[in-house]
């Protein structure tokens, strides 16, 4: 993430309507003296990892701050409301979470930038992987199924590792927009790790990096009845 200075930990689209500035603010806590940005593609693992309390959101600068020289203040986070709790991960320094009921688990994550957390699928410790969950749907999206036996964890894994690589890809939106399902992986760790895989109609794709078109074989996973 690029930072201005150490101000305003946004991305700062500033967009000038009439005298009013625009800022849009990428998700980020401030909290004993460091900076969190949110982790898209972590989820808690279970709740016995949530920590202690580590204090509470002082003030919701989306909406509130228009100043584009304004200074992140501890206790600032970008869409929190005042008050909202703020808790650790046990054994994970550098990582707090948030209690968001329409996240996967119940926390939202977020990290410090010194965190080495690995959040991309490239950095996954892919042979540790012991259970798949399947959900559907954007806001709060519902869990279908669980996967733990080990063969068809290793499929799974296999073919989202084996996609096509196409950065060109264009979905097909004749039918509106493609289903987007939720695949959660979990091994040992307090952190499990959420990616999304679309479906067009045609086509399974899903964006580990850069666009990768899935074989069809997923299809039996990800839509596996009961």
């Amino acid at each position: 993430m690029k930072k201005i200075g150490f101000f305003l930990l946004c991305s700062i689209l500033l967009v000038s309507c009439g005298s009013q500035t625009i800022i849009e603010w990428v998700d980020f806590v401030k909290i004993n003296g460091k900076q969190y940005d949110a982790v898209y593609t972590a989820v808690i693992s279970d709740s016995v990892n949530i920590g202690e309390k580590v204090g509470e959101v002082k003030f919701r600068v989306a909406d509130n701050v228009s100043n584009p020289s304004y200074r992140i203040k501890e206790g600032d986070a970008a869409f929190w409301e005042k008050g909202t709790e703020i808790y650790s991960v046990k054994d994970r320094e550098g990582l707090i979470a948030i209690p968001d009921e329409s996240e996967i688990n119940g926390y939202h994550i977020y990290k410090t930038d010194e965190n080495n957390l690995n959040y991309h699928y490239k950095d996954l410790a892919l042979e540790t992987i012991n259970k798949v969950e399947i959900y559907e749907g954007d806001y709060e999206p519902q869990l279908t199924h669980t996967i733990v036996n080990e063969q068809e964890v290793a499929e799974i894994i296999a073919i989202l590792s084996d996609g096509e690589t196409n950065p060109a890809f264009d979905p097909n939106n004749t039918y509106g927009d493609p289903i987007r399902f939720q695949v959660v992986l979990y091994s040992e760790e307090p952190i499990a790790y959420k990616f999304s895989i679309y479906y067009d109609g045609n086509v399974w794709f899903w964006y580990p990096w850069d666009t990768s078109i899935i074989s069809d074989e997923i299809e039996s996973h990800i839509r596996k009845a009961g």
